[in-house]
């Protein structure tokens, strides 16, 4: 190869490089800085802030976060910058933050060509930060923070608190922010957005038992609850992560969200789209619904009552932003009511978008674009939908994922012709059956990269929200979306174990990042395997093969003791943001889950006194780690947000939001004794491939921290274009070979990643060959999209993470074998294998 055309692949490598480090996990590269170098422009110099200028006709919301990062300026430098809304003083450098036709020194620089903003000029959220060398006269430098919409000049402001030091956790993680005696900005000009998806929200949901009892007692001391207060703190951490959409709390227990006018005012304050769930109609809660006053809340024979509540809501939140959720469901979470014949209820619905329509089209503001509307066929809506309801073409389809982080369809070939587009309504905190889990995050950021990137991959961009429970402890969850959903090409099937490590030195410096991620990692691959409220005396529990159960058993420990050493090594003032993200939530996983082999060792007879004085020790362990959380962390700053004691009691105070072995009654003496699992079976995981064939970008991808073995296959791309014929020999291949010693029928198993096909009339299928021989079509268990009928195999497979196929092979003679699993649907994740022998 010649010199000159090394280089240019040398540069073509680096500013591939470059042009990744730029996206920073979705977040503008690195432009501050602690010392000064030449061209830069000088936030906080000797003890100086530059003075921040607006406008007086610039949004409320932009100027309510100038005053955040006015105070975020203080919290680092303890200098507080001026903020101002008059004429720029001369000869001053200033910081100036604006709106395009909303800051008359913003448009003057626009004119004269200072800046170009052609990269932002009508970009949804799109925002530049710049350094700009005489802006106007007898002004020699100024920072410009500007975009063409209100929230674009918030991320903007809210890019530069983050690069100076203060986290968008400050708060809700009490992160510290480090002190810095001067803050430079680095020369150019840097340029976000517009984000991937266009709303990205967040659904506080499931609140009774944490973020309701933590507003009573501690925070808002309201007695019901939930209110402005904390919706402020919501919404302030919304905005420095990029979210723009919310679902308010709405469980009966909860104030209704528009209940309280001075709500609605802050969200429109904020600059936040509200919105409502998918069984809140019109954004109207209707869980203190009161049918003797008002009658059923059935369209069909109480249309005038329930169309003038929605006229209301209408009228009186039409002028503020808002994405409306139309159609209906029953009172809070229930069915429809009222006929069960799909037939009527389809033509109710039908009639139902019409009257909600003309009321949007009458009342509601263009000022933010047209109307924004959802229809989110969740439950037995799905079924309607499914069976021929139309929704109109220009509202947003959010499909659903089965409560458990799996999506159960998106858009087929003619839905993805719709000018509404489609979204994604998804659950890392539910409650419900087959069984609950509110108490701890588990859902690894690799299983939200494979859904919602097969999301991304298959059109559904326009609106992605996130069931967060009680926001807390799902704040690396929460993280992790709001990046990802701002630009979902930077994240690739590595970026579990990236992104940890850049959320964690951002939070706790570089030297600790690698061991707490790594402490994390292993923590999510335990909480895929079981999750901590779900330690119950099951058939999988007890069918274990005894050689898993004592691995198993080691790695609770092993997570624990490691667990121990980490926190032995946080600096003190770090301990409370530790304790709430990371060593709360392993103590918890590790602690139950060795109760739960405890338990299962008791059933076996094995050594009875010993475990269960085992198990008494790790609940009272786990009793004081949630009384530490309530009473200690923070000084006791979120007391209440952790649910009490685990006793007998509390078992049935939270009905099945955590099930274990103490909740179970025990086995009579007289039963039969159990059988234990024996099996010697050998599993490899899928990634162990001897050999992968590849057509075009399809293939076999590797996604950290996904699955059981934290390293399952999926096949990508995951989208509809890539499929392919029984046997096809372009189709991705994946090659193992092994060795038989007797020659016997045999069988093998195959653990797949419990997803769905991607769109009704498609199926989620591979072939398995072995040899030469003819392939067998083999297809995923439980994937078929029976929206409504959970069947013990979807059952199972949602509380393991995993389903299993069974194949059975043909008889294979002693010696060398080779297994091929082709694709043939898209859509498919495979974790680990087990070969014959």
């Amino acid at each position: 190869m010649h010199n000159k055309s090394l280089f240019s692949v040398i540069v073509i490598l680096f500013a591939l490089s470059m042009s990744f480090a730029e996206s920073d996990f979705g977040y503008m590269t690195d432009i501050i800085s602690g010392e000064s170098s030449p061209g830069c422009f000088s936030l906080v110099h000797n003890n100086h802030a530059t003075p921040l200028y607006l406008d007086k006709s610039e949004y409320p919301a932009v100027v309510r976060a100038a005053q955040d990062l006015q105070l975020d300026i203080e919290r680092v430098t303890s200098v507080k910058p001026l903020l101002l809304t008059t004429a720029i003083s001369s000869n001053t450098p200033a910081v100036i933050i604006g709106t395009l036709g909303k800051n008359a020194f913003i448009d003057r620089l626009v004119q004269s060509g200072k800046i170009n903003t052609e990269s932002i000029a009508g970009q949804w959220e799109s925002y530049i930060i710049a350094v700009v060398d005489n802006p106007l006269p007898n002004i020699s430098k100024a920072l410009v923070i500007i975009s063409s919409d209100r929230r674009g000049t918030i991320y903007g402001i809210y890019e530069i608190s983050r690069q100076i030091g203060v986290s968008p956790w400050y708060w809700w993680a009490d992160v510290p922010i480090p002190h810095q005696d001067s803050l430079y900005v680095m020369p150019g000009s840097y340029h976000q957005g517009p984000p991937a998806v266009k709303y990205r929200g967040i659904f506080i949901n499931d609140e009774d038992w944490g973020l309701h009892q933590w507003a009573i007692h501690t925070f808002e001391k309201h007695p019901k609850g939930i209110g402005p207060k904390t919706y402020e703190k919501v919404f302030e951490l919304m905005l420095r992560l990029r979210l723009n959409y919310f679902w308010p709390a709405m469980h009966e227990c909860s104030r209704e969200f528009a209940s309280i006018p001075e709500n609605v005012e802050l969200a429109h304050y904020y600059g936040i789209a509200a919105g409502a769930s998918h069984c809140e109609p019109m954004l109207f809660n209707n869980t203190k619904w009161d049918e003797k006053k008002l009658g059923k809340w059935d369209y069909a024979v109480n249309r005038d009552t329930i169309y003038s509540t929605w006229q209301n809501y209408a009228q009186n939140r039409g002028d503020k932003e808002a994405v409306w959720t139309i159609g209906m469901r029953g009172i809070h979470d229930r069915g429809m009511q009222g006929v069960r014949d799909s037939k009527t209820r389809i033509a109710t619905l039908e009639q139902i978008f019409a009257d909600q329509r003309s009321l949007l089209d009458k009342y509601v503001t263009k000022e933010w674009g047209p109307v924004a509307q959802a229809f989110v066929p969740y439950k037995e809506v799905l079924s309607l939908y499914d069976a021929g309801l139309k929704v109109p073409d220009d509202v947003t389809l959010v499909w659903v994922d089965d409560n458990f982080g799996y999506i159960r369809r998106l858009s087929s070939p003619d839905e993805r012709k719709r000018s509404g587009g489609s979204g994604v309504y998804y659950h890392i905190s539910y409650y419900g059956g087959p069984h609950s889990y509110l108490w701890i995050n588990s859902t690894a950021p690799a299983l939200l990269w494979e859904e919602f990137h097969k999301a991304w991959e298959n059109q559904a961009q326009t609106l992605w929200m996130l069931n967060v429970g009680d926001i807390k402890p799902a704040e690396i969850g929460i993280d992790y979306f709001s990046r990802f959903a701002w630009n979902a090409d930077s994240f690739g099937p590595n970026s579990q174990p990236l992104f940890l490590r850049d959320f964690t030195a951002g939070l706790f410096g570089d030297r600790l990042a690698r061991p707490i991620a790594d402490l994390l990692a292993e923590f999510y691959r335990l909480g895929t395997i079981r999750k901590p409220e779900l330690m119950v005396r099951t058939g999988w529990a007890l069918s274990m093969p005894e050689a898993q159960a004592i691995q198993l058993r080691s790695d609770y420990k092993k997570l624990l003791e490691t667990e121990a050493d980490l926190a032995a090594r946080i600096p003190d003032n770090y301990c409370d943001t530790y304790t709430q993200l990371v060593g709360f939530p392993a103590r918890i996983l590790a602690s139950t889950g060795l109760i739960f082999m405890a338990d299962r060792s008791i059933q076996f007879g094995d050594d009875v006194a010993a475990n269960e004085s085992e198990i008494t020790r790790l609940r009272a362990f786990i009793n004081s780690e949630v009384d530490n959380y309530n009473q200690n962390v923070a000084s006791g700053k979120w007391n209440h947000m952790m649910p009490g004691a685990v006793t007998r009691k509390e078992l049935i105070r939270w009905s099945s939001q955590v099930q274990w072995p103490w909740g179970e009654k025990p086995r009579p003496a007289d039963a039969q004794p159990l059988t234990r699992n024996t099996s010697t079976r050998s599993w490899r995981p899928a990634s162990s491939a001897d050999r992968k064939s590849f057509y075009g970008k399809a293939q076999w991808t590797r996604i950290d921290g996904l699955g059981s073995t934290a390293k399952a296959l999926a096949l990508k791309p995951a989208n509809i274009e890539y499929s392919w014929q029984q046997g096809d020999k372009y189709a991705p291949t994946l090659e193992f070979d092994f060795v038989t010693t007797d020659s016997a029928d045999s069988n093998l198993l195959i653990d797949f990643l419990p997803t769905f096909r991607i769109c009704p009339g498609m199926k989620l299928r591979v072939a398995v060959s072995i040899d030469d021989q003819p392939s067998i079509l083999v297809e995923v268990p439980g994937s078929s999209g029976a929206e409504n009928e959970y069947g013990r195999i979807r059952y199972n497979a949602v509380q393991s993470n995993c389903t299993q196929a069974d194949v059975k092979l043909p008889e294979l003679s002693p010696g060398t074998h080779t297994l091929k699993i082709q694709a043939v649907d898209p859509g498919i994740v495979i974790d680990r294998i087990s070969l014959p022998q």
